[in-house]
């Protein structure tokens, strides 16, 4: 009842602006989860390698390295609001794109043009609640916009597991067919394109007199130590999950066999436990201070990890796979608030922007590092890359802030006088 009451006191107090946004991230989430269930199968189903699936996979963060900053700036400039508007409308393009495509170079084109709106996206998410919100309420406003995504994404993964079969027997073709996955990507870009609309209704949401974002910039860089403190440990965890976490349902299939209708319903489930789990994060972030939190979720990830990629039965690997999402995602959101209560109002956006950076870039490269080594000696050697990771970047956490203080009121006023 004390999480329920605490939840229901944080949640009176969302502004208009942020429970459209929450809105815009539960449509857009269910559209996710049917992307992030077959766009995988679709590649390898126009007869392309993992090799080539694995470069096409790393092609959106890299791009999201690159263009980071300056979607920053722009964002800060212009308004989070209409940056995420455009990102909305270049991703409904992309995922259109890309499933009218069959052609490497197509592939690889829109999957830099879903970079692109993936960046506007990311990069205005956290400063754009930041905006929105108050410090006492932002950590339980991050936490229910990432389980909001997470509970729709239930619905997408279960919608995706279906949809192909549907799709194959409605167009008399089979259910792994390039066909029938077509079909269901366009159901993905039609929910996105809905997704759009709680945006539009936002209005006044951007403060005025905002100072230049490249003064921000440029704070950042006159304090190199602090910079690599707060997102060398992301550059640690993107390499690793870069390297597994995208191909999870390849995995799935390729070890056990399994129904696309099957691993559907295994993502479903773990969108649930990651949705109550990342709920319950501000909780333990109030008994055990954020870091404290974060680490200990991250380093009790690592177990079920273990189990995920050697457990010999899948009941076994399936409870790995269920829980080891819900612990490291339930540092996500926490981490971020995080940083974006470190750093003062200004340099937000550049902070929200190198976060991207720094773990999507690592992404992108152990991505195509690791589309090489599924085609040569296959998963077996992928999972000690990411337990490796995750135990360095849990450790590097601790070192630089586990003694320090984390109280959002103490480092919002630190922020100020940064």
């Amino acid at each position: 009842m004390g999480l329920l009451n605490d939840y229901g006191t944080q949640l009176r107090r969302f502004r208009t602006s942020a429970r459209l946004y929450l809105a815009h991230s539960f449509i857009s989430g269910f559209s996710f989860g049917i992307l992030r269930l077959l766009f995988n199968f679709y590649v390898l189903s126009l007869g392309y390698d993992r090799a080539f699936l694995g470069l096409i996979v790393a092609l959106p963060p890299i791009v999201i390295t690159v263009v980071a900053i300056p979607v920053g700036i722009l964002g800060h400039r212009i308004g989070y609001r209409v940056t995420v508007i455009i990102g909305a409308v270049f991703m409904v393009g992309a995922l259109l794109g890309v499933s009218l495509s069959t052609g490497g170079f197509a592939l690889a084109l829109f999957a830099v043009l879903r970079g692109l709106s993936r960046t506007l996206l990311q990069v205005s998410s956290a400063p754009f609640m930041a905006e929105n919100s108050g410090s006492s309420e932002r950590t339980h406003l991050f936490s229910v916009q990432f389980a909001t995504r997470m509970l729709a994404s239930f619905f997408g993964f279960l919608l995706a597991g279906v949809l192909p079969t549907l799709f194959g027997w409605l167009l008399t073709t089979g259910p792994e067919s390039p066909l029938a996955y077509r079909a269901a990507l366009w159901v993905a870009a039609g929910l996105f394109a809905t997704s759009i609309l709680p945006l539009a209704q936002m209005r006044g949401t951007e403060p005025p007199n905002r100072s230049p974002a490249r003064s921000g910039l440029r704070q950042m860089f006159h304090a190199p130590r602090s910079m690599v403190r707060l997102f060398l440990p992301q550059v640690i965890i993107g390499f690793g999950a870069g390297a597994l976490v995208p191909f999870l349902n390849v995995y799935l299939k390729a070890r056990f066999d399994l129904s696309d209708a099957v691993i559907g319903l295994l993502y479903a489930f773990q969108s649930v436990f990651m949705a109550i789990a990342t709920l319950i994060g501000p909780l333990l972030a109030q008994r055990l201070r954020r870091i404290r939190a974060i680490v200990l979720v991250q380093l009790l990830s690592i177990p079920f990890l273990v189990l995920l990629g050697y457990a010999p039965w899948i009941s076994l690997s399936a409870i790995g796979f269920l829980a080891r999402a819900s612990l490291m995602n339930m540092a996500n959101p926490l981490y971020t608030a995080f940083a974006m209560d470190t750093v003062g109002p200004d340099r937000r956006p550049t902070a929200s922007a190198l976060m991207q950076m720094s773990w999507e870039g690592t992404r992108g490269i152990s991505a195509v590092i690791s589309g090489q080594i599924q085609q040569g000696v296959g998963f077996s050697a992928l999972f000690p890359i990411t337990i490796g990771c995750y135990l360095l970047a849990s450790a590097l956490i601790h070192t630089f802030f586990g003694r320090g203080q984390d109280d959002p009121e103490t480092l919002e006023q630190s922020a100020r006088h940064a």
